[in-house]
């Protein structure tokens, strides 16, 4: 028989992450005089006090941490067991769920399925695209076994949370070759030029933006394109410059576009991580993806 219920110590739980009854009542949808007696009854029980009022703000006692390090362990491990068994349920068919950051290029996203089809052809991929909050908070709670993401996350010890960065690729300035005849000394024939940029979400966005501020180029923005794909046929169009990774640039025709100051040193550079949450039992797939996947192979 258990100790005592699980319920009270999962709204404990819930009222520790949300810092507040009032809080975590309209995320477990309760009331919140019901979820107080309920978190009374598991002091009670413990001859403990969990949290200490400050205003409206309940900060945990010593105790209350305690408690907090080891319901995490729990509801984790929870978590982490519903999610291997889905992982299986397709009639013995793996299932991987990934997360891809809305800037990523596709042809990353493309690169990595590939991989985990060539590993294993019966696999269940599901994928999907969000900010990197929604994704990290996923990830948590093991909704995804991995993301893809061009940035690390700053994850404290107890999140468990591991970032494997598997390239860093040159960003380089590209053109229609029509257009690229006007820029050929870079970085300062970008002076007026037309450019169109990612969006302030990409990492890639602030280092163009500080490798053009160092230099005290200001250039006219035509666009500010998240989807790096539509960037790419625009500046195809000849409708503008274009900063992209040296692994998008190559694999397009040279007819369509060229590499502007071609060999010159690349003071931009854009970083490619796989970022996973440790589990007791790690997901065979993520272990290959890990140790065996080379985006630039």
């Amino acid at each position: 028989m258990l100790p005592f219920n699980f319920h009270h110590l999962y709204y404990f739980y819930t009222i520790a992450k949300c810092g507040s009854i009032s809080k975590a009542a309209k995320e477990l949808r309760v009331s919140q005089p019901a979820l107080s007696s309920q978190l009374k009854l598991l002091e009670a029980y413990l001859s403990v006090r969990l949290f200490e009022r400050e205003g409206r703000t309940l900060i945990l006692t010593e105790e209350g941490h305690t408690a907090l390090s080891y319901a995490k362990q729990i509801f984790d491990a929870g978590q982490e067991f519903a999610d291997r068994l889905r992982d299986r349920s397709q009639k013995g068919r793996i299932r991987i769920q990934i997360g891809v950051l809305n800037s990523i290029p596709k042809v990353f996203a493309n690169a990595l399925l590939k991989f985990i089809l060539a590993n294993e052809p019966t696999v269940h991929i599901q994928l999907q695209e969000d900010t990197f909050e929604r994704m990290i908070a996923n990830l948590k709670d093991h909704f995804l076994d991995l993301i893809l993401a061009d940035m690390p996350f700053q994850a404290s010890a107890e999140d468990d949370i591991h970032n494997h960065l598997i390239a860093k690729i040159p960003i380089v300035f590209c053109a229609h070759p029509s257009l690229a005849k006007k820029y050929k000394k870079l970085p300062y024939d970008l002076n007026h030029a037309p450019i169109i940029l990612p969006t302030a979400d990409s990492r890639v966005f602030h280092s163009v933006q500080e490798y053009l501020a160092n230099h005290n180029i200001a250039p006219r923005i035509v666009a500010e394109i998240q989807d790096i794909e539509l960037a790419r046929l625009m500046a195809m169009e000849g409708l503008g410059v274009v900063p992209l990774n040296q692994f998008i640039a190559l694999k397009t025709p040279k007819r369509k576009l060229v590499i502007l100051n071609q060999g010159a040193k690349h003071d931009i550079h854009e970083s490619i991580y796989v970022i996973n949450k440790k589990r007791k039992n790690p997901h065979p797939l993520v272990e290959k993806i890990l140790h065996g996947f080379n985006l630039l192979a």
